[in-house]
């Protein structure tokens, strides 16, 4: 379009137009819209004329730059600004649109924010959603991490513990087991926390005797807390059951949580554990526990809070009052459970967390024993494990050293060797973690669940590791594992689970 056709299309418009020289020098100007001298330089006039004036030396076609925001002297307007060459010459139009953009901004702003809201939520799902997986792919890292070196740990202090101690040291051991214990408990709570959030965590229904709870924790907490200052206290109720079927694990955190934050808060007097049930219909019992202490209590503006996830109260700057995860725990897993669980308190008067869960009831049976111990005659049964870290493998060697079960184990270094192994050997059982040096856990079991040997590919596999994501477990499963056993584990766990896949 030639200069003079555009002058005749904004005819009823307000346009300036400008000669100017390539090195930005303005030649000639109608000065309809600002007053602009001869032989004035674009780069003196405005911060965008200067920038346009790098364009003309090379520029060969129309270039438009609309909505520019100008302000040369006193006068400040919203214009389209066009750059025409006409053979040797250039010029530069200036079209007012002030009214047009003032006009169409609140109609332009207000699209903006309909798109923005629309799109806010969305935005909002997929930040939290990548928020979730940073986490569950966090929480899952330090998981495997730390049990396994956890798993070596308590092994070999099973393993001291079957040796020649005195007292002292067999009461040391205890100890160090108890510790272990409760870090593997507390990796427990962070990765439960997750899984009631996905609604992954499962509740099982098995046999517990409810005495053998409440003795171990008196005794974890007797020593964790020998200081002479706090007393643990416990009453049962005499003609309550003994016996009962649900969940013990739960129900041991449960109690763990609301004691450790009971002794957090009590610097002196007394923690008391009240234990109480009552008949409900059929053969179910509702169990009431009460947890009280004499500590400093509970504000009352905070008491609707003590459940929240990571809530804590604050006494001072340094010495916080609450378990914040261990609390929101415990509501959480009650409500799993089916129960109630409230707090009552009077900041000074210390606090009491009163717990209700309904368990079914059982009778206690004492199983008998047909076989006496290392009796009979039984054929050894080879299990090879592929294990490649050395303390791993020592700590295997010790635990299936001299083992009454007749297993026996060969160690491969890597998945090559293994495969090797399988070849020449016959074995009863591979046990497996989730990498090796040449080959991903879950590729070695997918490798021998599709082997061409029909003898191979049916050898039961136990996956033994650190990984207790419910996804990363049945990961194993899906690629063909027969079993999965989370570290760490004991001696026990692993003999009996090796059991069930090798009668």
């Amino acid at each position: 379009m030639s200069l003079s056709e555009l002058k005749t299309n904004f005819v009823n418009k307000h346009i300036q137009q400008m000669e100017v020289s390539e090195d930005g020098v303005v030649l000639s100007s109608d000065n309809v819209l600002f007053n602009i001298p001869a032989k004035a330089n674009l780069s003196s006039l405005h911060p965008f004329m200067e920038a346009t004036q790098y364009l003309l030396p090379t520029l060969t076609e129309t270039i438009t730059f609309p909505c520019v925001n100008l302000e040369i002297g006193e006068v400040e307007k919203i214009v389209d600004i066009e750059i025409i060459r006409e053979k040797k010459q250039l010029f530069l139009l200036i079209f007012d649109f002030t009214e047009h953009y003032v006009a169409s901004h609140p109609l332009v702003q207000e699209k903006n924010e309909a798109s923005i809201a629309k799109n806010k939520l969305d935005f909002e799902k997929r930040l939290l959603q990548a928020k979730e997986d940073f986490k569950n792919n966090f929480l899952a890292n330090l998981n495997h991490e730390i049990r396994n070196p956890l798993n070596n740990m308590l092994g070999f202090i099973n393993l001291l513990g079957e040796t020649k101690l005195n007292y002292d040291q067999h009461e040391t051991i205890k100890v160090i087991k108890r510790t272990g214990k409760h870090i593997k408990m507390l990796m427990d709570d962070m990765l439960d926390i997750s899984k009631i959030e996905r609604g992954a965590i499962t509740i099982k229904n098995v046999n517990f005797y409810l005495t053998s709870i409440i003795s171990s924790l008196q005794q974890h907490f007797a020593l964790k807390y020998n200081t002479g200052t706090v007393a643990l206290e416990v009453v049962m109720a005499e003609k309550m059951p003994k016996t009962f079927i649900g969940d013990p694990i739960r129900l041991n955190q449960i109690l763990f949580n609301l004691l450790e934050n009971a002794f957090r808060n009590t610097k002196k007097g007394t923690v008391s554990l009240k234990i109480d049930s009552e008949d409900l219909k059929g053969n179910m019992a509702m169990v009431h526990f009460e947890v009280s202490d004499t500590g400093k209590g509970i504000p009352k503006d905070s008491l609707d809070k003590v459940f929240e996830s990571y809530y804590q109260l604050k006494l001072n700057q340094t010495k916080p009052l609450g378990e914040g995860v261990g609390l929101k725990i415990v509501k959480d897993l009650v409500d799993l459970l089916e129960g109630t669980v409230s707090v009552t308190s009077e900041e000074g008067n210390g606090a009491v967390f009163t717990c209700s869960l309904p368990f079914e009831k059982r009778k206690s049976v004492r199983e008998k024993k047909t076989v006496k111990k290392g009796s009979g005659i039984f054929q050894s049964k080879r299990i090879l494990i592929v294990e490649d870290e050395s303390t791993n493998q020592m700590l295997l060697m010790k635990t299936f050293l001299n083992n009454e079960k007749g297993y026996v184990i060969e160690i491969a270094n890597n998945a090559s060797q293994a495969f090797e192994l399988l070849e020449t050997r016959n074995y009863n059982l591979i046990i497996v973690k989730k990498k090796f040096p040449d080959m991903d856990g879950l590729d070695f079991i997918r490798k021998m669940d599709t082997h061409s040997n029909e003898k191979i590919a049916n050898i039961p596999i136990l996956a033994a590791t650190g990984s207790t994501m419910i996804t990363e477990q049945q990961e194993f499963l899906d690629a063909g594992a027969s079993h999965f056993l989370a570290k760490p584990y004991t001696k026990k766990e692993l003999f009996k689970c090796i059991e069930s896949l090798i009668r």
